[in-house]
Order: C-alpha cells, then structure tokens, then sequence
C-alpha cells in the first residue's frame, strides 16, 4: 500500500509557513516514483522531492528542516521555535521522534484486512478504493521487484524498501500480529494524553507550549490518518482520550489543515494536475490516493 503521509505532512508545512510553491503529481500507483528519470533525481524513490532552484531536497525530514530555516519572519512562523539546547526543544524533538515510529502505513493496510474493528471509514478509505490499497501493495512490491532486477540490484535503498514492505505484509496477515501494531498507536496516544494533561491551566496550547511546532503537524497529521480509517471511536471518543480528542478538533480549525480536508482535495489535486508539466505526466492518474508532490518554489 503506499502511504503518501511524508507527502501530506510536507504539504501541511508549507502551508503553515505560507510559502508559495508550484506542486507536481507524481503516479505512485503507477510506480513512476521508481522510473529511471525519478532515480536520477532521488536514488531513494521516495517522494516528495522539493527543487529550489538548484537544490534538490528528497526527503521530508530534510526538506522541513530547508523550509524552515531558509523562510523565517513574520510571514513565515517557525516551526521549529525553541533554543536547541533548551528542554523545550528536547521535548518538541520526543513528541517528533515518537510520531515518527507510528507504522501508519502497516496501521492503514490492516485496518482494510481485518473488518472485526468495525471502523468507520472516511474517504478516502471507503467503497472499490479499499481494494485498490489492497492490489496496489502488492503493486508495489512488485515495482520494486522490478526496478532492482533493471538496476542490477544495485540499489541499497530500493532494497530497503522492499524489505519494509514485506514486513508490513507480514504483520497484518495475522490478527494477533497487527494487534500488536494497534496496541503501539495506543500506547503513543496515551503518552499525549498524559502529557497534554499536563497543561491544565493553558487549555489554548498545543503539545510544547502556546506555538504550532513540527511536533503538532505529525500529531495532528497522525490523528487526521486515524480519524480518516475510522479509528476515532476505537482510541478516543466516548471520553476514552479526552484532550486528545479536544486537540484534534482544534486541529481543525487551522487554515493549513482546512486545505487538506478531503472535501477540498479534488480541487486541490485539479490545480495541481494543470500545474504538472507534459513531460511529468506520462499518464499519471489524479486520484489522491496515488498523489505526491515534486515541489519547485515558485519565489515571492
């Protein structure tokens, strides 16, 4: 299955920061991500890429870390705020780093396999799409497959793709085996709950103190993927995770995770097809569950 999270929370960034740039669809579905023209730009096959002029940043982490050091400044809040040697910032890097371990993508197959959940799914995990995931994970691997027998097998990191995918395989063919993966989400949702607890007389703040930090964009990015699963009722409503829950409707109601709601995302993926160059396209589809982004910044 592939998981355009890193793509989404990118996005979630840019928006945050209100930096203008120009977005490109890539057909993950179609594998284009592992085409020779795409390798030459990201031997990783990842997406997104960001192209700054002649900077290349292929990585979500890094090109995060790009943005947010180069547009700083009234119109660009910081999302990364604190000192590097206070314990605020060693905080902001916890939360970060336990979001990070979440196997969303292992979490979202599962959730497709296993219907004694009995979730509640959103678009776009509902109807014939929830079979596509389904085909399209094996898709992948077999991409994947493919691209090393082409490159000789040269590829250390397509190799370690492959392997990730196989094991996600692995711990969802088996209930008990993807229980341990829903006990993990639950186990870092208590450690919000416990933490956000904390604050009591500051109900207006978010995971660090009174700043939107990259700690809350993969929180509420994490929380938006469970609530789209129909995870909500299994984790945190019915007073289960109360400050969780309060924190995500206050996600939101922020303006960058308004324009990443699913309702605005086929006028947002139409803009973006228009903007994809011909020679981008071959054949690419605009279905969001095969959307990503090779980003150029279109400079104020």
């Amino acid at each position: 299955m592939i998981d355009a999270k890193h793509v989404i929370q990118v996005l979630l960034v840019l928006y945050e920061k209100n930096i203008d740039f120009t977005p490109y669809i890539i057909d993950l579905c179609n594998g284009e991500q592992y085409s020779s023209w795409f390798l030459n730009l990201n031997p990783k096959g990842d997406v997104p890429v960001l192209q700054d002029g002649v900077f290349v940043i292929p990585n979500s982490p890094e090109i995060i870390s790009y943005v947010d050091t180069k547009y700083r400044g009234e119109e660009h809040p910081v999302l990364k705020p604190y000192n590097p040697y206070s314990l605020q910032y060693d905080q902001m890097m916890v939360f970060e780093r336990a979001f990070s371990r979440v196997p969303v993508g292992t979490l979202s197959l599962g959730s497709l396999i296993h219907d004694d959940l009995k979730l509640v799914p959103k678009a776009p995990f509902i109807g014939p799409v929830r079979q596509s995931c389904l085909k399209n994970n094996d898709k992948v691997m077999e991409l994947l497959r493919s691209s090393l027998s082409d490159l000789n097998s040269q590829n250390v990191a397509l190799k370690q793709k492959l392997e990730i995918q196989m094991r996600r395989k692995d711990l969802v063919s088996t209930r008990s085996e993807f229980q341990r993966v829903l006990d993990a989400v639950r186990n870092t949702l208590l450690f919000v709950e416990q933490e956000l607890s904390k604050q009591r007389e500051h109900s207006d703040w978010w995971l660090t103190g009174e700043q939107f930090t990259v700690a809350d964009v993969s929180l509420c990015l994490l929380l938006q993927r469970l609530h789209q699963l129909g995870f909500e009722n299994y984790y945190w409503t019915n007073d289960k995770l109360p400050r969780v829950e309060q924190y995500f409707q206050r996600c939101r109601l922020r303006g960058s995770y308004v324009k990443l709601m699913p309702s605005s995302n086929f006028d947002i993926l139409r803009e973006m097809w228009s903007m994809t160059p011909t020679n981008y396209k071959l054949g690419a589809t605009a279905g969001f569950l095969g959307m990503a982004m090779f980003a150029a910044f279109a400079h104020k």
